[in-house]
């Protein structure tokens, strides 16, 4: 069954699989794997380090198993928002569409003032600096996503390739140049007291570095068809972290844990990214270290090029997810009836007439945290301090997330096992898990719930590992915000909606009328429009690069019409092309 959703103001849907596929691992491949890495090194040893990557591969990997299904199931706009308004909670499912907003918009900031760090390896200027990094690339990347999301698509594509060829590279050039590779050992520095207890405050620190593997599901809004979820959905997951394993190993057995050139930790803040006093031509990076223990500067220094692209490409995938997020968000808030809320919702909304992107949405992402990077001049513990908790606490924000649409799935799968006797009466199995018309597929399916149990309790446990940095001594303000500052914010922002709000905690009631319910207007906002074959889609690309050539294609797509029109008859046609605007009539009667 085809349905369609509202087309009133909404998104260009122009997004390929492969493109999605690209994107996804642009943002997650980012810093984190170059610089968290060294911290979690100094804190817990090489065998701690790697027992943490493994671990949070596990939790990743469980994570993405739950957020991959609900996206072949229901690829709805705003996914993240809807899933745990329709399985968990309507007030808690806006809750956690701003702490992902949030997560993406200080991660913009964070990335900028992170490029000008690296800037500082090649002794370049304070001045000029600071007009790249905070001033020149963030007009840039905003007027790339202005000219709409083919161009960012392709840009984002080409440099996610790149990125993926980078990362294996960087692996296979630490494998050639590793020398005197020691056992790997369990070992406790930068003030800890235990192995154990420096292994627990590792874990979240690996955990931060896959930020953005949801990000596949937040393309929804400008996908091509539910196909192109589809397989970006199932394997990037996989591929981020078989590279960050691969890239782990090759920095354990060059770097020593010891080594002084790794990232320090003053109670209990990283001078790894914000460094206000680091020199040129050294660098906290492990692969950067890695090449400058073997003397080779001149690769040293391509690396650290490496990393410079690598940051300003995550940021701009960054800015395109934060703004997409405070669109969606904007565009279908219910229950506003204040003035000023009504102002607020409709600026937000807005698209630009031509590209269709929401510009004033794109423009509040960045700017609601353009001012940290400016931070990074005072040469002030405090103010770096601020930094380090807004760079962690965004990062630390994703956890959250993760958490939600695990127990989204969780209520998600209860809650089918619980109506299913009903789903089979009425013949509805495309909501009856395993069933060969229900429309996600994986080898991994038939594993569930188990994997959403395992992504929740994870992700609660890097939320108590956290707080590992206080653990022998009295907090700081600084340590609890990192640890969490998002976290008691977003509950106090969630209790003060439920104080004003009539809706209840979703009900995991028996009766299925209540379930279908749910499950259809799910159903009926999701992409569900398909393009015939490959070969079609390969060519709508080189159609949009190359406009002189759109006539060629555009009549061989005219005679292989017909050609359909020919075989199917044309009673078919009528048929399917009536259904169609039947369903489109249904659709843009459902009220939001």
């Amino acid at each position: 069954m085809t349905t369609q959703v509202d087309t009133s103001e909404k998104l260009k849907q122009e997004l390929f699989g492969f493109q999605i596929f690209f994107i996804t691992l642009s943002v997650v491949i980012g810093s984190g794997i170059f610089t968290n890495n060294g911290m979690a090194l100094a804190i817990a040893g090489p065998m701690g380090l790697i027992v943490a990557v493994l671990i949070i591969s596990i939790v990743i990997l469980a994570v993405n198993e739950c957020i991959a299904e609900l996206t072949q199931q229901f690829p709805v706009y705003n996914s993240i928002v809807e899933y745990v308004r329709a399985f968990v909670d309507e007030d808690f499912g806006w809750v956690i569409g701003l702490a992902y907003w949030y997560a993406y918009a200080a991660t913009f900031a964070s990335q900028t003032s992170m490029a000008a760090t690296l800037l500082e390896y090649w002794g370049l200027p304070t001045p000029w600096r600071v007009l790249i990094c905070y001033v020149f690339v963030p007009v840039i990347l905003f007027l790339l996503n202005m000219t709409g999301v083919f161009w960012y698509g392709v840009v984002e594509t080409i440099g996610g390739f790149l990125k993926l060829a980078m990362i294996v590279a960087i692996s296979i050039y630490l494998y050639t140049i590793a020398n005197n590779v020691s056992q790997p050992s369990f070992e406790h520095g930068q003030g800890y007291s235990t192995n154990g207890q420096a292994q627990c405050y590792a874990i979240p620190l690996t955990a931060y570095a896959f930020q953005g593997i949801e990000v596949y599901t937040m393309t929804a809004f400008e996908a091509r068809d539910a196909h192109a979820l589809r397989w970006p959905s199932r394997w990037t997951a996989y591929v981020a972290v078989a590279v960050y394993i691969m890239c782990t190993l090759g920095e354990v057995i060059n770097v020593k844990w010891y080594d002084s050139a790794l990232p320090q930790l003053h109670d209990g803040v990283a001078n790894s990214t914000f460094s206000a006093t680091s020199k040129p031509g050294s660098s906290s990076s492990m692969i950067i270290i890695a090449a400058l223990n073997t003397g080779n500067r001149s690769m040293a220094g391509f690396l650290n090029g490496c990393l410079f692209f690598s940051v300003l490409s995550a940021a701009n995938t960054s800015l395109y997810v934060a703004s997409r997020t405070l669109w969606g968000m904007a565009k279908h808030i219910p229950g506003l009836h204040q003035h000023k809320e009504v102002w607020i919702k409709r600026k937000l909304a807005i698209l630009s007439e031509r590209t269709k992107v929401p510009v004033v949405s794109l423009l509040v992402s960045l700017l609601a945290f353009c001012w940290v990077p400016f931070l990074q001049l005072a040469n002030n513990s405090t103010v770096q301090q601020v930094i380090q908790v807004i760079s962690i606490s965004c990062s630390n924000a994703i956890m959250i997330v993760w958490a939600a649409i695990c127990l989204a799935f969780i209520r998600y799968y209860y809650w089918l096992k619980k109506c299913e006797p009903q789903l089979r009466y009425h013949e509805r199995f495309e909501y009856i898990r395993l069933h060969k018309d229900y429309i996600p597929r994986g080898s991994l399916l038939i594993l569930q719930p188990l994997q959403a149990w395992i992504g929740l309790i994870g992700c609660i446990t890097i939320f108590v590992f956290s707080s590992a940095t206080w653990w022998n001594e009295d907090a700081t303000v600084a340590e609890v915000a990192m640890a969490y500052g998002p976290h008691i914010v977003l509950f106090l922002i969630f209790i003060t909606s439920k104080a004003f709000s009539r809706d209840r905690w979703v009900d995991l009631t028996s009766d299925d009328v209540v379930l279908r319910k749910v499950l259809d207007r799910l159903w009926f906002r999701k992409i569900d429009r398909w393009e015939n074959t490959t070969l079609e889609r390969l060519q709508s690309v080189i159609a949009e690069i190359f406009p002189h050539v759109r006539g060629i294609f555009r009549e061989d797509q005219n005679l292989q019409q017909e050609t359909r029109n020919v075989l199917q008859g044309v009673e078919g046609s009528t048929s399917v092309e009536t259904n169609s605007q039947e369903l489109h009539t249904i659709s843009s009667d459902r009220p939001e």
